[in-house]
């Protein structure tokens, strides 16, 4: 079923992160787009909110984003905590989890009661969905209708096909959209390097001009992402390379602040603390934060860390040699952990070489036309001593763009790309794909195939059946909606029914679908029954790399009648 576009009258789109969460709006007739920057209980203005959930006894969400922390502090003040449920960060569980069930993987909350994942998300985005709607009823006085709203919803470049249609399903049970065929196209899956690429070609429009190319560095908070895209000359981006990306994100920094942590006060002591106080460990984490967000190594000498009160205690008590060895060595000062300008930088280090490592392979990858402008978003974005890094190793050869609100790229570039999903013209394919074909014995390249040969009758000649049929290669660029078609045969003159299976590799160009590392996708038979008696009777099939799915299309040519799956379009990067 095809969207009918005309009916859209504004596109919603939501960003669901790791550690924060948002969404943002645009009418078609419009174009302008608006985020939310204000929330419940949230200290300060921001596009996003935290991806936090508090459930209550019974399992039902009780609140979540900023207020989940707000409320659970009140009920443990009140001491009546006990049969919360609490998730500061489940959406990697979906990745993460080796927990799972018939519903999908598991995720466990602070006080150990386990939840499915695709309920936690499919409620946040029930909350995140009905604010935005509200929003929506009241800019429309309640005029706009279900079918006049397309969801855009972001996906990480990494996810795999499963991970793909599980935010699918769980859009479907947030309500979001149906799960009738009608229904299925009024939700996008939007790649969040498109959309932060979408988002720097909009802010930037008088640098850009037709031909010129420009790198995005995406720094979120568990992975970086890395894409090179050319402006297009009839509008639009093409993907200029494969990207790249890895695990170089802010929460690599935090793991390197916890290790210090445990060398300085002992992972008993932490341990313990988390466990007895794990809202007080949110706020401590929460302070980091403020610290990691705020270091500029031009400005800062030492940074003061200070003890949480329950947890100086818990050393006092049964550390007591910790604290004597912090006042050794800081003065006398045991109730802060003093951060020297070196350890900070320390904490930042491995992650920021890596990132400098991955942005470089990236410039290796392209041709010699190189690249003109470099942007740099994302809410890891922010942090000074990125920024400085980035322009040290950079600055000298290629302009560094750094917007003003790069927290909003992607969110604000998925709205829109809903607005002009031709603004994607063309990316480049991360897997070979093709379909199992029958071919000719070659005696010299199919020797080691001899045992699965067959001699047909009907063509006089041995043939093997295991042969792969590309139809895109991997890295190979991919239009969107660019349609690829290629015409089959059947074997004999009464065969009734033609089988194709589907495949997928990183192989650049296999001979056998049976090789090590390639995936069946799917099937499609193609009934051919009426025309027996000859093999004259060619099967036209069509794969059209279209959004995030591969539509195929067959065509008995003979009959006229056509046939029609879809397969999972993968137009991601390999992470480390």
């Amino acid at each position: 079923m095809t969207l009918d576009s005309k009916k859209i009258k504004v596109v919603a789109a939501i960003d669901f992160g790791t550690s924060r969460s948002g969404y943002a709006y645009a009418f078609k007739d419009d174009k302008r787009v608006i985020g939310r920057y204000e929330w419940d209980k949230q200290p300060f203005p921001y596009i996003k909110t935290l991806t936090q959930s508090l459930y209550n006894g019974d399992r039902k969400l009780e609140t979540w984003g900023y207020a989940a922390l707000s409320r659970l502090a009140e009920l443990r003040q009140a001491k009546n905590a006990k049969d919360y449920s609490f998730f500061p960060t489940f959406k990697m569980a979906l990745r993460e989890s080796r927990k799972r069930t018939d519903e999908g993987p598991i995720a466990t909350a602070n006080n150990g009661q386990e939840f499915p994942v695709i309920n936690l998300v499919a409620d946040y985005l029930r909350q995140l969905g009905g604010l935005l709607r509200k929003e929506l009823d009241n800019a429309t006085s309640g005029e706009l209708k279900d079918h006049e709203i397309l969801w855009c919803l972001t996906i990480p470049a990494i996810w795999k096909d499963e991970e793909k249609s599980f935010m699918r399903r769980a859009a479907i049970k947030a309500g979001l959209i149906t799960d009738s065929d009608d229904d299925r196209e009024r939700l996008l899956l939007v790649l969040e390097p498109e959309a932060a690429a979408i988002y720097c070609q909009e802010k930037d429009q008088a640098e850009l001009e037709a031909g010129n190319r420009f790198m995005v560095i995406d720094c979120g908070g568990g992975t970086v992402d890395i894409t090179v895209h050319e402006v297009s000359p009839h509008g639009g981006l093409d993907e200029a390379t494969e990207g790249s990306g890895g695990a170089y994100g802010s929460t690599c920094v935090d793991k390197e602040f916890r290790e210090y942590l445990v060398t300085k006060l002992t992972a008993q002591a932490l341990m313990r603390y988390e466990e007895e106080d794990p809202v007080g460990w949110l706020e401590l984490m929460a302070n980091w934060e403020r610290k990691k967000c705020d270091f500029d190594p031009t400005t800062t000498a030492t940074t003061y860390f200070e003890i949480p009160n329950r947890l100086y205690k818990i050393l006092s008590k049964d550390h007591p040699q910790v604290l004597e060895q912090l006042a050794d060595e800081q003065e006398g000062d045991d109730e802060k952990v003093h951060l020297s300008k070196e350890t900070m930088q320390g904490f930042f280090e491995p992650v920021l070489d890596g990132l400098v490592r991955k942005v470089k392979e990236q410039f290796v990858r392209l041709d010699d036309r190189g690249c003109d402008i470099l942007y740099v978003v994302g809410g890891f974005s922010t942090s000074p001593v990125l920024r400085q890094r980035i322009q040290k190793e950079f600055g000298s050869w290629i302009k560094v763009v750094m917007p003003s609100d790069p927290g909003a790229a992607i969110v604000q570039g998925a709205a829109s790309f809903g607005i002009n999903p031709e603004s994607i013209r063309s990316r480049r394919s991360h897997l070979t794909y093709g379909c199992q074909s029958c071919q000719p014995f070659d005696e010299k390249y199919d020797c080691n195939q001899k045992s699965n040969r067959q001699y047909l009758e009907d063509q006089g000649d041995w043939h093997i059946f295991n042969r792969f049929r590309s139809f895109v290669l991997a890295g190979e660029s991919v239009g969107v909606n660019e349609v690829v078609t290629h015409s089959f045969y059947p074997v004999t003159a009464d065969q009734t029914v033609i089988n194709f299976k589907f495949y997928a590799t990183r192989k650049q160009n296999p001979r056998y679908v049976d090789e090590s590392e390639i995936e069946e996708l799917g099937e499609l038979d193609v009934d051919i029954s009426s025309t027996v008696g000859t093999r004259d009777r060619p099967v036209e099939v069509s794969m059209n790399f279209g959004k995030t799915e591969i539509a195929v299309t067959a065509i008995d040519i003979k009959t006229g009648k056509t046939y029609n799956t879809a397969l999972r379009f993968s137009s991601t990067y390999s992470i480390e």
